[in-house]
């Protein structure tokens, strides 16, 4: 497999005529490497764009759907996320380039000649992922497993004298 380069996630503006185009790009391991993201190990994704082009804007849509590797958070081993999601962006051509509130717009000089896709889609993969990344139940690492539950049956008294919330038991009677 050839190493994609940051070549492939720009796409030539400047001569797009109006109307609708549609491009189709993958991302690998080597996409990730230039970011410091410990979360993710590598990543086998498709990416359909479809971008439509009017005269004062850019609308981009695109499909996410492939594999990223990241760890289990339960028992560390490498764990295959599905992923599947839509991201959106409304690209603005606009003589003084403005700071917007709304992260799905950006705003480029009308003489700009590429849009360049590669920090859009790096951030919308990692707002895909769910926040807790766990093997299905029984697909864990029994070893790590049995670690884990040997750590938290560690011997902790039942009462605390020594806990503020101790007298609020006695309440309860």
């Amino acid at each position: 497999m050839t190493k994609a380069s940051n070549r492939d996630y720009i796409i030539p503006i400047k001569g797009m005529s109006i109307g609708k185009h549609s491009f189709d790009l993958t991302i690998d391991n080597s996409f990730f490497e230039e970011y410091e993201n410990r979360d993710i190990l590598g990543a086998d994704l498709n990416i359909s764009l479809d971008i439509e082009r009017s005269t004062l804007l850019l609308e981009v849509k695109a499909l996410i759907e492939g594999v990223v590797r990241t760890e289990c958070d339960r028992c560390l081993d490498e764990l295959e996320q599905k992923l599947e999601t839509e991201a959106k962006l409304i690209v603005k051509f606009v003589k003084t380039v403005q700071e917007e509130d709304n992260e799905e717009v950006l705003t480029l000089d009308p003489n700009e000649s590429e849009l360049n896709l590669k920090q859009f889609l790096y951030d919308y993969i990692c707002l895909a992922l769910p926040i807790q990344r766990v093997h299905n139940e029984g697909d864990c690492n029994p070893e790590m497993i049995r670690k884990l539950g040997a750590y938290s049956r560690t011997t902790v008294p039942e009462e605390d004298s020594g806990s503020p919330f101790g007298k609020l038991k006695d309440l309860l009677n």
